[in-house]
C-alpha cells in the first residue's frame, strides 16, 4: 500500500479548488509554479557557489533541465512577487507562534538538486499543543485546516493539511516523531537564504536528511514512485562532493535503505 499525506477531505476540497478555476487561472497558475522553481533553484545555485552570477544561474538552470550546456541568453531570473507566498504564508504564521519547522518534501529538492513543478510543499514542525486554534485563526478564511486533524497530528505526532482555497496550494505539515533519526535531522537543519527576500530565510532539512527521508519514502511506497527516486539520484548527483557520506551510511543502514543507496550511488555513477 502506498504512503498519502492528504487526508480524503483535503482531497475533496482541493479537487473543488481546481474545479472551481478557469482555464485561465490554470494556465496562470502553471506560470507561477515554474516560476517558483527557478527561484528555488537559484537559492541552491547560491549555496553551491555563492560567486554566482545571473547568468550563472540561468546557464545551470539550462543545462538540469534541458541537458544544454548553453550560454545564458535571457539575462537575470525576474522574480515574481507572488513566488512561494503560498509556503511563505504558512511559515510567516509558524514563526510567529515560535513553532519551528523544517522545508522537505520536492521543495527542499529543488534547492538542493533540480527543481520540479509542484503546487505543494512538506513541511516538519514541532509538536505545538494549545497552539491549535490560534494556528487556524491566524491563518484565515482563505485557508482550509481542519481543527480535528490538526488536533490528532498534535497527539499522535502525524500529519495534517492546510490548503489555501484560492489557489489550491497545499501544505502537508507533519508533527515530528520523537525517533532518533527525527532528532538528528532536526538539528541539522539550516536557514537558506532567497534570492527575492535575502533577509527572511527558509529553514530547510539538510541535503544528507531529505536524501534519507526520500529513501524511506520510496521504501515505503513499494519503491513505485519514479518521482522520489529521481530526486534521490539527482540529489547524489548534483550534491557530489559536498555530502557526509558516513552520516549517509549510517543512518541508511539503521532506516533499512542501505541497499537503496548503494543502487542510487551506483545508478548516479557517484
Amino acid at each position: 500500500m502506498r504512503p498519502n499525506d492528504t487526508s480524503p477531505e483535503a482531497q475533496r476540497v482541493l479537487n473543488e479548488v481546481y474545479r472551481r478555476m478557469t482555464p485561465g487561472q490554470k494556465w496562470l497558475r502553471l506560470g507561477q509554479v515554474y516560476r517558483e522553481a527557478r527561484l528555488l533553484h537559484a537559492a541552491g545555485v547560491g549555496l553551491r557557489k555563492p560567486s554566482a552570477t545571473p547568468q550563472d544561474v540561468v546557464e545551470d538552470w539550462m543545462r538540469l533541465q534541458f541537458g544544454l550546456g548553453l550560454s545564458a541568453r535571457e539575462g537575470a531570473m525576474t522574480v515574481d512577487p507572488d513566488s512561494l507566498r503560498g509556503l511563505r504564508a504558512v511559515t510567516e504564521v509558524l514563526t510567529r507562534l515560535d513553532v519551528p519547522y523544517a522545508l522537505g518534501g520536492s521543495m527542499a529538492a529543488a534547492i538542493y538538486a533540480r527543481g520540479r513543478q509542484t503546487n505543494d510543499a512538506d513541511v516538519t514542525v514541532e509538536p505545538f499543543p494549545g497552539k491549535e486554534a490560534q494556528l487556524i485563526a491566524a491563518l484565515g478564511p482563505d485557508y482550509y485546516v481542519s481543527p480535528e486533524s490538526v488536533a490528532q497530528a498534535n497527539r499522535a505526532r502525524t500529519s495534517f493539511n492546510i490548503i489555501n482555497t484560492l489557489t489550491g496550494f497545499k501544505v502537508d505539515v507533519f508533527v515530528r516523531p520523537d525517533s532518533a533519526f527525527e532528532q538528528s535531522a532536526w538539528g541539522r537543519r539550516r536557514a537558506v537564504p532567497l534570492p527575492d527576500r535575502p533577509g527572511e530565510p527558509l529553514v530547510v532539512l539538510s541535503p544528507e536528511d531529505l536524501l534519507l527521508f526520500k529513501l524511506r519514502w520510496y521504501r515505503l511506497g513499494n519503491e513505485s514512485s519514479e518521482l522520489q527516486w529521481r530526486d534521490v539520484k539527482e540529489l547524489l548527483q548534483i550534491q557530489a562532493g559536498q555530502l557526509d557520506n558516513t552520516y549517509l551510511d549510517h543512518w541508511a543502514g539503521l532506516l533499512g535503505v542501505a541497499d537503496l543507496l548503494a543502487r542510487a550511488r551506483q545508478e548516479s555513477a557517484v
